[in-house]
């Protein structure tokens, strides 16, 4: 049989188990207001629950915890990795108990289950955190779900994402590029806000003046060396709201998360074109073709302007690192090489997951049941962390003039590729015989969703 290590939030009901350390932070300014709230959740039978429940996330790099509380009980489910799983559930006192231990430490209404409420938890624990808190309620009941983020991002390079050094060098081309503009891009839940940071952190921000324009409520956390400006778009403003003042200080480059309207796309094409400056913008797109022609489509009036200044996309999708500790290597067959277009030779094994030897083999010499140790790294996922498979698009005049003529991703496709451009699939495939992660994650990732 195989062995995991027993943990869970249950746990902490047992008395001899001692609690770890744990320091958290209530959004309040008054630090007398803080401590009460402190000492009225120790007070709390529940409290040792709801820190072994953090207290667990953490140690398995959870970044999302979900609380669904029902007549019945509260099950918990914890993301890791980008895929969930179950954890130990909670019988509805003791669910009820931490559901409110952790709407008052987010200085959250805690008697009020039905209406949507947001707020922010810094904790400290193996480094310090931010737990994003959303309260809802549901026909069910109630739902509670923690995103976990590291206080200091522990993705800053494009390295750290998993871009090749090429891919680096000519993506940093094209952002310190002038007359152009160009686009980042990825599906949901795929890194966009991630890619979006490091990307622009990886463009040459002390010789050029950037500029950022983007709506109060989404905006992303500034930037060295990027001046931020905000415009609400709730109230029925646009980037245009604070565009053309902008343009006064003669800015280099012009960071637009959202363009909005045709008004933004035609002056920013305006000041591309006659200005000879730098446009930067993020679309949600299942790929770097897809990205421009989402792109021309949502703005139609401007679609010819935007394919003569676009430069060049990037899309990625995010993949599980298979565990280093305890990866296995196979002989990959010839016809597996051959369907992955991999040419005989190059790649003698390829790595898979731990996988388990079958019941019948789990025994000794004397047939008795012998127990197999899980990896104490990946805790027997045989994955650990994630990174991002890339493809860049690089425009060229034939690529542009298919981008006039006939948007569509089909259309395109077979001329970027003339061009030397690589898809996700084959940079997947890369990925793959290089031992970073495996044919059946990619194979996984790059599944079609499934209809609803």
């Amino acid at each position: 049989m195989l062995r995991r290590k027993k943990t869970g939030a249950a746990a902490a009901k047992n008395q001899q188990i001692q609690l770890p350390t744990m320091e958290f932070k209530p959004p309040v300014a008054d630090k007398q207001l803080q401590q009460g709230i402190l000492i009225a959740c120790r007070a709390t039978e529940q409290f040792p629950v709801a820190i072994m429940l953090l207290a667990q996330a953490i140690s398995v790099r959870a970044d999302q915890i979900l609380l669904d509380c029902t007549a019945q009980g509260v099950s918990v489910r914890c993301r890791v990795d980008g895929l969930w799983e179950n954890m130990p559930p909670m019988d509805r006192p003791t669910g009820d108990g931490v559901v409110v231990i952790l709407k008052r430490l987010c200085n959250l209404n805690a008697t009020d289950r039905r209406s949507r409420q947001t707020a922010k938890l810094g904790v400290g624990h193996s480094g310090d955190w931010i737990v994003e808190l959303t309260s809802q309620g549901v026909p069910t009941g109630e739902r509670l779900l923690m995103r976990i983020e590291p206080k200091k991002p522990l993705l800053k390079t494009l390295s750290d994402l998993g871009m090749r050094e090429k891919m680096q060098e000519q993506l940093k081309a094209l952002l310190n590029g002038d007359d152009a503009l160009f686009v980042f891009s990825a599906p949901p839940a795929h890194g966009l806000p991630t890619q979006w940071r490091v990307g622009l952190e990886s463009a040459d921000r002390f010789v050029r003046d950037f500029h950022s324009i983007e709506d109060k409520v989404t905006a992303e956390p500034e930037l060295i060396n990027i001046q931020p400006h905000h415009f609400d778009k709730a109230a029925g403003e646009g980037p245009m709201k604070v565009l053309k003042s902008l343009l006064l200080k003669q800015p280099d480059v012009l960071v637009i998360p959202d363009f909005v309207d045709n008004d933004t796309v035609e002056v920013l094409c305006d000041q591309i074109i006659d200005q000879h400056r730098f446009g930067i913008t993020r679309m949600v797109a299942g790929s770097a073709i897809e990205a421009l022609t989402k792109l021309l489509a949502t703005y139609p009036a401007g679609h010819k302007r935007l394919a003569k200044i676009v430069s060049g996309a990037v899309n990625q999708r995010l993949v599980r690192r298979l565990c280093d500790q305890c990866k296995q290597a196979f002989p990959p067959t010839p016809q597996l090489l051959q369907k992955l277009g991999i040419p005989p030779g190059r790649v003698s094994v390829l790595y898979q997951p731990f996988v388990p030897p079958p019941p019948e083999q789990r025994v000794d010499a004397k047939g008795n049941p012998i127990e197999i140790e899980i990896c104490t790294k990946c805790n027997g996922r045989g994955y650990f962390g994630r990174m991002a498979i890339f493809e860049l698009l690089v425009i060229n005049e034939e690529i542009r003039k298919a981008l006039l003529q006939k948007p569509t991703v089909e259309s395109v496709l077979p001329i970027a590729r003339k061009h030397g451009f690589l898809t996700i699939q084959e940079e997947g495939v890369l990925a793959v015989a290089t031992g970073v992660t495996s044919l059946q994650e990619l194979q996984r990732v790059l599944a079609p969703p499934k209809p609803q």
